[in-house]
This record gives structure tokens, C-alpha cells and sequence, in this order.
């Protein structure tokens, strides 16, 4: 049977019962093996459950979608099938009810290829499933012709909200939407996915890609190292891989900011948002520019040598450039310095957080972070946002406090949960926080018990450092992260980065690359060149054998530097860009890696 019989002989199939599919993993990606339609699309939703990977899975929508022109920001996308249902529909130990959603799109004419967006979060959202990019980017997967997937991950924000277990966050307390969360969700929608792109073109993909940034970073990891057959390309930005651990860096800046908090919020707890006004957020920003924007041979309001700064910068013995006076007041607080108690409560921060002992509890933070602060008098997503909270808030609304990582570790990485009323503007959470004991609470993440089987850290946490399987079926990495995130530390990925390189035989750069981001936040924005494509280098090298020695990166905010653009080649850890001594500075043909 030839090729064009083998395809017909399959779409008829399709229309008249159960699809089969022909071919190979080494037909041409861009050449299906059916002619999708309207009315295989809609088959789909009545087919029997018996076909799918689980026979729980319900298809409880499909819409045959026409080409949809570009609006804004938004790509045009083409005709595709859209599918949207559930796995494992069921009522949890909580008495929540729980499903894993998916959300799944197929363009008619499709590249052979399939992708899988990273969540956000603790997820609890079902996306518009176009396989989004993240961070500046505008496109999308299905943009490009990718059947795209995504799914809440086994829970729903809406539904699964219970005000007197930290609300969003009280999935913790069953212990299977906890395992769907860590793993489970994306095994089995990915399964779906596969199949489903099977039975519609008659065939499966030729390649499959997954990427994501923050919470979808680790789930990147995670399939990289639990499932590590499924993607033959994966990009993981700013991955929460120790997410448990990052969590306890919560109560650490808590109570390092509450310990100089000049008052007490609306609740009776120190206003933490208040320990740094914005001015000295200012201060300090300008005092890490001072001492390590040049160390890279450029002042260019970027640090790109991260580690020289390190050992460079200590805000007590730090100046300000402008003034050429210490960053540290010799006396009374004033507008041009930095109090004493100030100073050492950010080099605590920095540090992370430590038991009484001294033992690291997570990683400690680039001082890069310190530059992620402001542009003009607008205030981005940097450490503020995540260790502070807006200044002069009536109640405390750090994320620190009342956020995701504070809410979340109680209730999904505390074995056994610890469930605590939450409502908007409660104390309880800040309170808590403050009681936190890093001797004794820390070790939770650890624990497990007979309802709990699994601690966080075996649920949740991808620091497996053994990719030989993923490498060796030919999977290739891309890794990125920001300096300054203040979310997840960019020091936690380059450790884990070299130690899996030192697990692989200390080549990872055959299967694996990093990308430092200087200046960017988490996963986007800050004064960084934060704009850059990882898919289109990431499938060259799956489906070409072309390593990314960098990446064309741009400022979606050049206006932090006072130009209307700038570009900058990212660089493969360890090599950072080195200006070329002429040429303009906001371009990066002048820039090389070295």
C-alpha cells in the first residue's frame, strides 16, 4: 500500500468508525496522515472511553474552530480542532470535588509536531491551550501549527476553595490531587494528548515539546527526569524545583522584614511593606549598579558577571555613585542611606533562609536581584512584589504573607497539612509565619504518614540529577533563568546544573544548555533583555542537531536603560557577552559570548 492509499484508506476509516493510524515517527512532520475535518473533530467527543489511555477520560466538548486573523498582541491562528474534558472525575478525602481538565487544540494543517505549556502557580486554571511561550513572548504554539495542550493540573481554584484551608490552596489536603499536581495531571493529559492527536490525523507525532517558566519550569524538569520518553524537547524556565524548600524562604523573609517593620498594619502584625520605602529600594539598586555594572567591561545599567558581583558587593561597605557617600548611614536613618538594621536584614534575605545551625534551608540569592527593582518611578515584579508588598498597604499583602508560598507550604508541602483559615485581609497566615520555627517546622517537607505516604520533596521536588535516559533517547534541554528573581533563586538552577553536569560525565552542554538572564525578574520584565524566543532554537536542535551557543534576546522594557531598544545575545552557561570595545551597546551584533 503506498503512501496516498495508506491516507485515504485512514480518513475513511475515521468517517466511518474507529480511526487507525499508518505511517511512522519518520514520516515527514509536515505531511498528515488524514485530511482532518470538521466531522472527525466532532467524533471525538462521542467517542467511547475504551480507546483512551484511561477510561475515565471524557471529551466533554469539541468545536471545529475557523482561521482566526491577528488582533493586538495576539498571533492569527488556523482552523483547528478544539477539544476540552476531564480524567478521573471523583470526590476527594476533603469531600472537594476533582477532575484533570485538559484543554487541546489541532490545527488542520498540522507540522507533525506536539507541544505542552507549563502552569502557573499552584495551577487550579485551565488555559486557553494555545501553548503558550511565557515571559515578552507574543506568539504561540498553535500559532506555528503545533497541536497544543494544557491542564489545571487536577484541581480547580473556583471549585476546590475552601476558606478555612487556605482557600486555592486547600488541594493539599487530599493526598491524590497532591500527587496530580506533583506529576500526575501531566502524565496522563500528556498520554490523552498523544492519543488523541493520533486517532485525528491518523497518525502520532513526529516530535514532542515541552516548555514552561515557574511552576510550568518544574513540571519542564519533572517530565525531563519522571517521564523522561515522553518530550524530545523540553525548556524550563525559572523552575521551582525545590519548591517546598523556596517556601520556607517565605517565613524567613517574613520575619527578617518584620523584625524591622517601622509599624503594624491594619491586623496588628508589622507592616513588612514597610521595612524599605521605594527611595531605598532605589539606594540599594543604585549601589549594586555602582560596584558591579562595570565588572563586566561595560557600565550598561546590566550586571552580566553575576559571580563576580557576588563576591564584589556587600551593601555595608557599599557606596552610592552618585554621592560617592556609604550606603550605610553612620548615624540616623536619613533619605540618602540605609539604617543599620536595614543592612543586615538584607544581607539575611540574600542569604536564605538557615536553621539555627546554620545549615542552608535553600539557596541564597544573586545581589543581581537587587537591580530588578524600578524603572523611573514605576515599580516591576521584582523582590518588592515578592518579599515586601505594596509600601503603605493597610494590610500586608506580600506574597510573603498572604501569597502562594505562604499559603501553599501550609497546606500542600506540610506533611501532614497544616490547614489555617485565610479569608482576605485574615492575620492568620502573617501570624503563623512569624511563629515559624526553622528547627523544627522546616523538616516537614521531609515527612510523610500513612494518609501522606509521599513527602513533598518526593512529590514535588526535580532535582534528579540522572538524565541519562532522557539524553540518551536524544532529549535535549534548554534551561533559562533571571538573575533577579526573587521568586525562585538563580543560584538553586545553576547548582543543580552543575551537579547534574557532574552526574552526566561533566559534558552536559552536549544535551543540555543554560541561559542566565541578567536583570530579569521571574520569568519576565525588569531591566533585562527579557524578550527571547527558546522553542525555535530548542526544535533546530531536536530535529537538526544545531546547539543554541545563544540566544537573540530584546528589552520588552528598554526604557529602563533610556533607549527605545536594545538587544543583547544571551550566552550558554559559563560564557557571559563581552562588548566588542565599538559599536552601539544597544546592539547586539556587537556582543559576542566568550
Amino acid at each position: 500500500m503506498n503512501a496516498m492509499q495508506c491516507r485515504l484508506l485512514t480518513l475513511a476509516l475515521v468517517v466511518l468508525g474507529p480511526l487507525a493510524a499508518c505511517g511512522s515517527d519518520d514520516d515527514d512532520a509536515s505531511v498528515s496522515a488524514t485530511v482532518p475535518t470538521q466531522a472527525s473533530c466532532q467524533q471525538l467527543s462521542s467517542a467511547p472511553a475504551s480507546i483512551w489511555p484511561n477510561a475515565t477520560t471524557v471529551v466533554s466538548a469539541a468545536a471545529f474552530n475557523p482561521a482566526a486573523a491577528a488582533s493586538g498582541s495576539s498571533p492569527a491562528l488556523p482552523e483547528h480542532c478544539e477539544l476540552t474534558g476531564y480524567i478521573n472525575k471523583r470526590v476527594g478525602t476533603d469531600g472537594q470535588s476533582y477532575q484533570i481538565k485538559f484543554h487541546l487544540r489541532m490545527p488542520t494543517a498540522w507540522n507533525g509536531r506536539f507541544f505542552m505549556e507549563g502552569g502557573g502557580g499552584t495551577n487550579g486554571t485551565l488555559s486557553a491551550g494555545v501553548g503558550a511561550l511565557g515571559g515578552a513572548q507574543t506568539n504561540n504554539a498553535l500559532a506555528q501549527s503545533f497541536a497544543t495542550i494544557s491542564t489545571d493540573s487536577g484541581h480547580d481554584n473556583a471549585v476546590d476553595n475552601n476558606p478555612n484551608a487556605q482557600g486555592p490552596a486547600s488541594f493539599g489536603a487530599d493526598y491524590q490531587a497532591r500527587l496530580d499536581f506533583g506529576y500526575n495531571s501531566y502524565d496522563q493529559v500528556t498520554q490523552f494528548g498523544k492519543a488523541a492527536v493520533a486517532k485525528y490525523y491518523g497518525k502520532g507525532p513526529d516530535k514532542s515539546y515541552f516548555v514552561g517558566c515557574s511552576e510550568g519550569g518544574r513540571e519542564a524538569m519533572m517530565m525531563s527526569q519522571r517521564f523522561p520518553t515522553y518530550y524530545d524537547g523540553i525548556a524550563a524556565g525559572d523552575p521551582g524545583m525545590q519548591v517546598p524548600k523556596s517556601g520556607i524562604g517565605g517565613a524567613w523573609m517574613s520575619q527578617t522584614f518584620a523584625a524591622i517593620a517601622p509599624n503594624v498594619d491594619a491586623n496588628g502584625i508589622p507592616a513588612i511593606a514597610n521595612a524599605f520605602t521605594d527611595p531605598d529600594l532605589q539606594l540599594l539598586r543604585t549601589a549594586v549598579l555602582g560596584k558591579c555594572d562595570a565588572l563586566d567591561g561595560l557600565t550598561d545599567g546590566i550586571v552580566d558577571n553575576p559571580t563576580a558581583c557576588q563576591a564584589a558587593f556587600d551593601p555595608a561597605t557599599a557606596t552610592n555613585p552618585a554621592t560617592q557617600q556609604p550606603l550605610q548611614c553612620a548615624g540616623a536613618k536619613t533619605d540618602a542611606c540605609l539604617s543599620a538594621a536595614q543592612i543586615t536584614a538584607l544581607k539575611r534575605a540574600f542569604g536564605g533562609p538557615k536553621n539555627s545551625a546554620g545549615t542552608a534551608l535553600y539557596a541564597s540569592y544573586p545581589w543581581d536581584a537587587g537591580v530588578g527593582g524600578i524603572a523611573g518611578t514605576t515599580y516591576n515584579q521584582g523582590w518588592r512584589s515578592w518579599w515586601l508588598g505594596t509600601y503603605g498597604a493597610t494590610v500586608s499583602n506580600g506574597t510573603r504573607y498572604t501569597g502562594f508560598s505562604a499559603q501553599s507550604w501550609l497546606a500542600d508541602y506540610d506533611t501532614p497539612p497544616e490547614l489555617i483559615p485565610a479569608s482576605p485581609g485574615s492575620s492568620a497566615i502573617g501570624t503563623r509565619l512569624l511563629a515559624f520555627n526553622f528547627d523544627t517546622d522546616a523538616p516537614k517537607i521531609f515527612s510523610s504518614t500513612q494518609a501522606y505516604p509521599l513527602s513533598a520533596m518526593q512529590w514535588d521536588a526535580t532535582t534528579a540529577t540522572d538524565l541519562s535516559t532522557f539524553k540518551g533517547r536524544g532529549g535535549k534541554l534548554i534551561l533559562y533563568h533571571g538573575l533577579s528573581d526573587a521568586a525562585f533563586s538563580a543560584n538553586d538552577t545553576i547548582a543543580w546544573y552543575t551537579a547534574m553536569g557532574t552526574a552526566m560525565g561533566g559534558t552536559p552542554q552536549n544535551f543540555s544548555r543554560l541561559f542566565l538572564v541578567p536583570g530579569m525578574n521571574h520569568c519576565t520584565g525588569g531591566p533585562a533583555t527579557d524578550s527571547f524566543d527558546v522553542l525555535t532554537p530548542l526544535v533546530n536542535w531536536v530535529e537538526k542537531g544545531t546547539a543554541p551557543d545563544s540566544l537573540p534576546a530584546s528589552a520588552s522594557t528598554p526604557s529602563y536603560f533610556s533607549v527605545t531598544a536594545r538587544t543583547r545575545p544571551l550566552c550558554a552557561y559559563p560564557k557571559t557577552t563581552h562588548y566588542a570595545g565599538t559599536g552601539d551597546v544597544n546592539s547586539a551584533a556587537n556582543f559576542s559570548c566568550q
